[in-house]
């Protein structure tokens, strides 16, 4: 499984500069995920709210942090072919002030307005 990222990703870690290791933490994620694949790597959903796009949600662990998935980042990828995934968004609780803003984001990214 190969994995890419969409070049806004670069804004995504500037909002996350007050914690430790968001970068390390994405690429430990992107490295499980090559490894399992999408029906192995635990703590991924569908996100239905894109038509016939598969985008899908998950959680990833913060390393360097004594915290679980669940009070650590939340990743929006699309799933482009077989064998290749694009990440959308790599986010944190509190980021973006509510659904709606972060599915714009979503929207933006994948050039559907």
């Amino acid at each position: 499984m190969e994995v890419e990222r969409h070049a806004d990703i670069a804004k995504d870690f500037k909002k996350l500069k007050r914690y430790p290791a968001p970068q390390e933490s994405l690429d430990a994620w992107c490295r499980l995920f090559c490894s399992k694949g999408l029906r192995e790597t635990p703590g991924i959903d569908a996100f239905n709210d894109f038509g016939n796009l598969k985008v899908f949600k998950a959680r990833a662990i913060p390393l360097r942090e004594n915290a679980g998935k669940s009070h650590g980042y939340r990743l929006i990828f699309q799933l482009t072919s077989i064998d290749k995934c694009r990440v959308l968004v790599f986010s944190r609780h509190g980021i973006y002030h509510d659904e709606k803003e972060l599915i714009s984001t979503i929207k933006y990214r994948l050039r559907l307005d």
